[in-house]
């Protein structure tokens, strides 16, 4: 009798979800992929597991609070949804579309790190520098990575959509490191519109070229789309790529040897006005408006050192890197530094814009100890070139000057399903110059910071 009362009350419990549930169906092919990722970690600074850059040091006895106490962490927005689908062919075409989104939300634009609670507690920014809203910072709500369409003939390939832009990316350490938003610093890559062409000469070399979208899609001003000195310039960038793939060396999961040369080239419209309104002398107010050339190169590559053995990875080797130089490069690196008026003149109708440049590039080193123990060494740097006159100015003190970091990780598949890892990672980050900070004491932070960041990691891939 008792069982039967169990039963009954399960039932009835379940009636609820049961008339609301449905079947997925779509016209063509569709299959769902993705994983679930979980976060735990300490860091030795008051940051969380989307850190980026160190924070400034103490500095003569004056502690920064940020930099004295570290912070325990966790996080599971990395997790993310896919669907894959595969449609009828067109124009002699295979024909497939892809949608995945995360649940990190909509963070900074800028990737900026300010400091806020009397110069203590790191802020996230929107492009603007003021501090993110709780509607602009949405850690835990699901949004866009990919969407994006893609016609297929044998040697050429057009894609138009939301996807990982052509140049500098090589994601060899996706899935491997813990902790991979850090590495925008050193142009791990973004995802941005675009329109793409592909062709493949041979089995060996290839080559891309398009036009990508010069700013960042998601904004808040206006109607949602990011507004400024790059889509105003009223031209897109252009893409382009040249590279070589061989598996003479063997391979190791699905990389083989590959070597690229990459870039990207724009403009961006700086507007002023040209004419000042002031109370004594009116004067009507017109702009004039100046072109600031956006240009990036990168090398990038892939070399199984020791190949896997029929399918074994145990004991395989890897390299891979890229070093990189550009200028004016919108949001594609982060923090991402534009052009300014070198003459620091507030009412100055004539300005004479520069452009910092940017340069630095990242190695990472696999070994598969066994088929399902494998370990990781990265190493990255980025520097960017300010003037001395630039350092001197007050507005451009918090503004990363270079980043160094090393990482070391080891993970163990469980199964294809499963991976756990474990993480050191540190930074050193040297600011354009030292900080005042906004609190009453007027307290001067050291312009160079130093984090340490222990993360343990699980994956569960779907």
């Amino acid at each position: 009798m008792k069982k039967i009362i169990v039963i009954v009350i399960a039932l009835s419990l379940a009636i609820p979800a049961i008339s609301f549930a449905g079947s997925a169906t779509s016209r063509w092919d569709v299959t769902i992929g993705g994983f679930i990722k979980a976060d735990f970690g300490y860091a030795t600074q008051s940051v969380g597991a989307d850190y980026r850059t160190s924070l400034r040091d103490s500095l003569n006895g004056i502690e920064n609070q940020a930099a004295e106490y570290g912070n325990f962490y966790s996080y599971g927005g990395e997790t993310r949804l896919n669907f894959l689908v595969k449609g009828p062919d067109g124009w002699g075409a295979k024909t497939m579309a892809f949608i995945e989104g995360d649940f990190r939300g909509e963070q900074a634009t800028n990737g900026k790190q300010l400091t806020g609670l009397n110069g203590t507690v790191p802020l996230q920014v929107t492009s603007g520098g003021k501090p993110a809203t709780s509607s602009q910072v949405g850690s835990g709500v699901f949004s866009l990575r990919h969407a994006f369409m893609r016609m297929q003939w044998e040697n050429d390939t057009l894609t138009i959509g939301h996807t990982w832009q052509k140049w500098g990316y090589i994601p060899t350490y996706s899935n491997i490191l813990l902790g991979v938003n850090m590495l925008t610093i050193y142009n791990r890559g973004g995802r941005q519109p675009q329109i793409m062409w592909d062709h493949t000469f041979n089995k060996n070399f290839g080559m891309s070229f398009g036009i990508i979208a010069p700013t960042k899609e998601y904004g808040t001003t206006p109607n949602m789309s990011t507004v400024d000195a790059f889509s105003l310039s009223k031209y897109p960038f252009f893409e382009g790529e040249v590279f070589y793939t061989s598996d003479a060396c063997g391979k190791i999961g699905p990389w083989q040897m590959l070597f690229s040369l990459s870039g990207f080239y724009g403009w961006d419209r700086q507007v002023y006005a040209s004419t000042l309104t002031t109370d004594t002398t009116p004067v009507p107010l017109r702009y004039s408006d100046d072109l600031n050339t956006a240009w990036g190169v990168a090398f990038k590559g892939y070399i199984p050192i020791i190949p896997e053995k029929k399918g074994n990875k145990a004991g395989a080797l890897s390299l891979s890197g890229m070093v990189f130089m550009l200028q004016n490069p919108s949001w594609y690196v982060s923090p991402a530094v534009g052009a300014y008026n070198r003459n620091y003149v507030s009412n100055d109708t004539s300005p004479d814009y520069a452009v910092p440049r940017y340069y630095g590039g990242w190695g990472q080193l696999t070994y598969f100890l066994t088929d399902k123990l494998f370990a990781t060494g990265w190493y990255g740097q980025a520097k960017y070139r300010y003037s001395s006159q630039y350092k001197l100015q007050s507005a451009n003190y918090n503004n990363i000057e270079s980043n160094r970091q090393y990482i070391v990780n080891l993970s163990y598949d469980v199964n294809p399903a499963i991976r756990f890892g474990v993480e050191w990672d540190r930074i050193y980050t040297r600011y354009a110059n030292y900080n005042s900070s906004s609190s009453a004491s007027g307290a001067i932070y050291d312009r160079k910071g130093t984090l340490d960041s222990y993360r343990f990691g699980a994956y569960y891939f779907f």
